[in-house]
């Protein structure tokens, strides 16, 4: 698994043109955020994959370092206590920008998701189960910054949200 730029997301010509409104969304949000006199950090996730073992389960997205770094001393010091999820989806593919927001002092983490929705409806079971969801966002050595959700219903599938 390496670390792609946010315009080479894996998978098909879909899936990448998918990806790539994902991430022009996320710059003219994060825009507008700046504009109001926000503090904001747009990530670009190499990959994006629902995780279920023994040490992750929830939304698992791998940055690049020196974004991760960028991550890992902005939230240092911060409460993100509220998310705003944005999600469209297309052929299975579900695609999320994750706004994680400290309003206190005006800070927002924009992170760009997306997952297979066929291949993922076991994990999201569990995750509808558990009652919350967890975005690692994360370096390739496993370091981490986790955010958590209690709230899953945003992160689902059109089919499993009325379920």
């Amino acid at each position: 698994m390496g670390e792609n730029p946010a315009g080479s997301a894996p998978g098909d010509t879909e899936t990448r043109s998918g990806w790539r409104s994902v991430v022009q969304d996320m710059a003219a949000t994060a825009g507008e955020y700046r504009n109001r006199g926000w503090t904001t950090l747009e990530l670009h996730p190499g990959d994006s994959v629902l995780v279920n073992s023994d040490t992750r389960t929830g939304l698992d997205v791998v940055l690049p370092g020196p974004e991760y770094e960028d991550l890992e001393s902005l939230t240092e010091n911060r409460a993100f206590t509220d998310v705003d999820v944005f999600r469209g989806e297309h052929s299975g593919t579900v695609y999320l920008l994750v706004v994680e927001k400290d309003p206190d002092s005006e800070t927002a983490v924009f992170v760009p998701a997306y997952y297979d929705a066929g291949s993922s409806r076991e994990k999201l079971e569990t995750v509808r189960a558990d009652g919350q969801l967890r975005l690692f966002c994360r370096r390739l050595n496993d370091d981490y910054v986790e955010f958590v959700h209690g709230d899953v219903t945003p992160f689902l599938p059109e089919s499993l949200r009325d379920e």
